[in-house]
């Protein structure tokens, strides 16, 4: 028998051993059958497969002893390669057993043995990537794909793309990674690898979140974990379960469900005693019980997350976590442990990904402004909104190109026709969602607060220093950068401002055409004091320091300046504003996850004004309450609450400065119950 058959017979019974390790591992103890080399190494699959590190390590001993080739000793040093890295967490030692396998097999021309050299590359990509290496892991990657292509080895190709598609997706190179993930899908349906595809849907699904579209990336997820979950891939489908939690946070109702998923993620990680899983569910714990409102308990979960993630040297995991803490730290006013641990990660920061980076920096510049060190502030905030407009638009580029080629090919998939014409539709949708979202960014960007570091008392008078404040990316970032700011002790307002028929106005004239008269607007407003400000639902939302008289000029300046610039296009489109006092209304003690009851005050009013006889052309809608905390704002149902609370007169609602009498809110009331039953 050749060696070409020997390798491809024992190709298969290792893909065997890694489903099927509880039957093979079975079968091979109850065999009275002298083991030989293949049967020994077949075991250690077996046991690697079923988390057993020191059986694996064994067999693999055993395996040691009876090979005769570099080839098949090269082979047993990728085993422990695994071993090490999987199961033990231990990388430099899992990269040394990498450097043993490639050196054994340098020089080989067999394509048994060039097979075995594309997945110790593939191998290699993968840890180098666990260390936050991602150039060397890109190098050792695209090797392992060049060699696979031409051995026409569809299975190690497989692996080599799915790689680097995960890399491209690391590296918010969206085409790229779809280009991967696409080649990849086709393969693994030729190869019927349900593991592979399931891994495919889940960096689709990583894909989408990374470009905001969490409905989309939710579907994706749920494939991939429906798919782990059929295949009794624990391990993979806690991971999957962390990231529809994640998708979830994305919206303020979302979280219950998300902390759901997130504690059958925790226990499934400890049932098969994965640190790596643990500690990213609890980093994810951590950021669930940031929104609700519970610090203590997000500082005990990303304390917990943190020590583990430096248990096992996940770089990247360690910096993330160490941020995340420090950030909460900064928000309990522990500025001295938040310092500490921006300082333990500055050392390294300048290798990290470019996001982690903006987020170190936009921390420090608030640690410095804390200790009033407004020059180094200064410095660190400019450093931080550079890495953050780069990091935006570079995303915000990728958007548009990877949705269109989503478009214009085939995405590879099983499904049916019908579909697989459901999916391009929402691509569509998708599409055109993003359209309006980078005209709103362009429009954005022209927005340019400048923050000024002026050192209270003796340093008032002199010049302030300014910089450019970049766009939320969620509603939920722009309410945590709310709660986070506090910069001066002026009442923060929340401002939001909408047109009426924005959507027909672009209908009509395009969106190219309904762009350019309203960047003209931008060249007329006042010096905001922003504190952050984003896009929900296409309206603008901003968080405006200032008294409540200033909050209301400015509002009537924009108002103007917008009129004024689509006065060439419409007459017709009512522009509607709200004004609301954050403390006033929530409290002092206010959370992040309570402003999201504020945004149905901006629908409240707008449906109250329109039962009004006022046939303005802007409605100013303030709320204002007329006693301490007049709402539960956690409700389940808060419009209702607020249609109460205008009754009994705990909350007043003006528009365009006339009193909403309580009465009127009383029709809605009807509706109100029918939609919350």
């Amino acid at each position: 028998m050749s060696q070409q058959v020997l390798a491809n017979e024992l190709s298969e019974r290792l893909q065997n051993a890694a489903e099927n390790h509880e039957q093979v591992i079975t079968r091979q103890l109850a065999s009275s059958a002298p083991q030989e080399y293949p049967d020994w190494l077949v075991l250690a699959q077996a046991y690697l497969s079923a988390d057993n590190k020191d059986a694996a390590l064994q067999a693999l001993q055993q395996a040691s002893k009876l090979a005769a080739t570099s080839q098949q000793n090269a082979h047993v040093a990728l085993l422990r390669a695994k071993v090490y890295g999987i199961l033990f967490r231990d990388t430099p030692n899992a990269i040394s057993f990498l450097e043993q396998a490639e050196t054994l097999l340098q020089g080989s021309t067999g394509k048994a043995e060039q097979q075995l050299l594309s997945e110790v590359l593939t191998n290699f990509a993968q840890a180098h990537n666990q260390l936050g290496d991602l150039a060397k892991a890109e190098y050792f990657a695209s090797q392992s794909l060049e060699l696979a292509i031409s051995l026409a080895d569809p299975a190690k190709e497989l692996a080599a793309r799915l790689m680097l598609g995960r890399l491209a997706l690391q590296n918010n190179r969206f085409n790229q990674a779809h280009q991967q993930m696409q080649q990849a899908m086709i393969l693994a349906e030729k190869l019927g690898d349900t593991e592979a595809r399931a891994s495919i849907y889940f960096r689709l699904g990583m894909a989408f979140r990374k470009i905001d579209e969490h409905a989309l990336a939710l579907e994706h997820l749920q494939q991939a974990a429906a798919l782990y979950q059929s295949q009794n891939n624990l391990s993979s489908y806690s991971y999957a379960l962390v990231y529809i939690a994640e998708s979830y946070l994305e919206n303020p109702e979302g979280i219950a469900q998300a902390e759901q998923h997130l504690l059958q993620a925790l226990a499934i990680s400890k049932q098969i005693n994965n640190v790596m899983r643990t500690a990213i569910v609890k980093q994810s714990l951590g950021r669930a019980s940031k929104l609700r409102g519970d610090n203590r308990q997000a500082a005990e979960y990303y304390n917990d997350a943190l020590q583990q993630f430096r248990q096992i040297g996940a770089q990247t995991y360690v910096q993330e976590s160490a941020l995340a803490l420090a950030e909460l730290l900064f928000l309990q006013q522990q500025f001295g442990q938040s310092q500490q641990l921006v300082a333990e990660l500055s050392p390294a920061i300048d290798d990290a990904a470019n996001y982690l980076q903006a987020r170190y920096y936009d921390l420090s510049a608030r640690l410095a402004e804390q200790q009033q060190n407004w020059q180094q502030a200064y410095l660190l905030q400019q450093q931080a909104s550079k890495l953050q407009f780069t990091e935006l638009t570079a995303t915000t580029t990728e958007k548009l190109n990877e949705l269109k080629n989503n478009l214009s090919q085939s995405n590879a998939r099983q499904d049916s026709e019908a579909e697989l014409l459901t999916a391009q539709l929402a691509m569509r949708s998708t599409l055109r969602h993003w359209q309006v979202t980078v005209l709103v960014f362009a429009v954005l960007f022209a927005f340019i607060a400048y923050l000024y570091w002026q050192q209270r008392n003796h340093l008032r008078q002199r010049q302030p220093l300014h910089q450019p404040l970049l766009p939320s990316q969620s509603w939920s970032r722009f309410c945590e950068k709310l709660q986070q700011d506090g910069r001066n002790k002026q009442p923060l307002h929340l401002i939001a401002i909408a047109l009426e028929q924005s959507q027909q106005l672009k209908l009509n004239v395009g969106e190219a055409t309904f762009s350019r008269p309203v960047q003209t607007v931008l060249h007329n407003l006042p010096d905001l004091q922003l504190a952050a400000y984003c896009i929900n639902s296409d309206v603008l939302w901003l968080g405006y320091r200032a008294g409540t008289t200033e909050v209301t000029h400015v509002i009537r300046q924009l108002e103007h300046d917008i009129q004024q610039a689509l006065a060439q296009l419409t007459t017709t489109s009512r522009l509607i504003s709200l004004q609301l006092d954050v403390a006033q209304l929530l409290g002092p003690r206010w959370q992040a996850v309570d402003l999201a009851a504020l945004r149905e005050a901006l629908w409240l009013g707008w449906k109250l004004a329109s039962l009004l006889d006022d046939d303005a052309r802007c409605w100013h809608i303030q709320l204002s309450a007329e006693q301490p905390r007049p709402c539960e704002w956690r409700s389940s149902n808060i419009r209702l609450d607020m249609i109460n609370a205008l009754q009994l007169g705990a909350l007043k609602l003006t528009v365009n400065q006339e009193a909403v009498p309580g009465a009127l809110s009383g029709t809605l009331v009807m509706g109100a119950t029918e939609a919350s039953q």
